[in-house]
């Protein structure tokens, strides 16, 4: 054969190769179509909606993740929340591999009919970003095996915010970021706070009523300066209070600081100590 003839096959099957590669490639990011970092959930957004669940019986729902990055991966459940676990199966995902991440929804009885909101969350090794979450929909239904049982929320305080974590991706130093936690008392007694502790590197600009009413909603507001910090930072805010479901909540920020971002010769954040009311 001659060279020329072969040099045309040789090509035409390393374009074909190319092009089936690139298939692959494209149905992978388009399964796993919600990265963070690393690690694709196979879901279309941040937000993962679930089908209706009985009030009162534990649902489990399996959610496929795959490593797109060059290193293993191990992964944990975050707890982000009281009603959710997450299983990992494998405990550490190997390179351009995929897994499963089984998780279990606990909807207890105190809990009322209608949406809900919930968070599941994982910690990793991922370099890129080491916290990662979702927010989990659905809506809790009458369970018609347990139709006469009491929901009880009318008897005890009950605080619910809108949200558990907020990750704020890639910054640059120096920055000055905000963000709102926003929260309701969905029972029948007050919701008393008796103590917020938050991190020595953010400030709360909007505090909670340390005495919530039944129906009342509020905010509470923090502010980052991200001064003389890189790679991946998490905050927390921890509030204790009388609420016999969740007696202690935390809230949670999380970004990635790059290296090469302008910068400020004062390394300090805004420091705000915990403190009583």
């Amino acid at each position: 054969m001659k060279r020329w003839i072969f040099n045309i096959i040789l090509g035409l099957l390393l374009a074909g190769n190319a092009a089936f590669s690139q298939q692959q490639e494209d149905a992978l990011h388009k399964k796993f179509n919600y990265r963070v970092g690393n690690l694709g959930f196979a879901a279309d957004s941040i937000d993962l909606i679930i089908p209706d669940v009985p009030q009162g019986v534990v649902t489990k729902y399996s959610l496929e993740v795959y490593n797109f990055g060059t290193k293993p991966i191990a992964l944990a459940d975050g707890r982000a929340s009281r009603f959710v676990s997450s299983s990992p199966n494998p405990a550490v995902l190997m390179p351009q591999t995929s897994g499963t991440i089984m998780v279990e929804l606990n909807i207890v009885k105190e809990l009322p009919f209608g949406p809900f909101k919930a968070e599941v969350s994982l910690d990793t090794d991922d370099a890129t970003s080491k916290y990662k979450f979702l927010n989990l929909l659905t809506n809790i239904v009458v369970n018609t095996e347990k139709s006469g049982e009491s929901i009880g929320l009318d008897t005890i305080p009950r605080l619910f915010f809108d949200s558990y974590n907020y990750d704020f991706g890639y910054l640059n130093r120096g920055k000055r970021l905000y963000h709102s936690f926003r929260y309701t008392n969905v029972g029948g007694m007050p919701v008393v706070i008796s103590y917020i502790d938050v991190s020595p590197d953010c400030r709360m600009v909007v505090a909670p009523n340390k005495i919530i009413h039944p129906g009342e909603s509020g905010m509470i507001r923090l502010k980052l300066i991200l001064r003389g910090r890189v790679g991946v930072q998490h905050r927390s805010v921890i509030l204790t209070t009388n609420d016999p479901v969740t007696p202690v909540i935390t809230l949670g920020l999380h970004g990635n600081v790059r290296k090469d971002s302008p910068s400020k010769s004062n390394p300090n954040f805004c420091n705000e100590s915990p403190g009583r009311f």
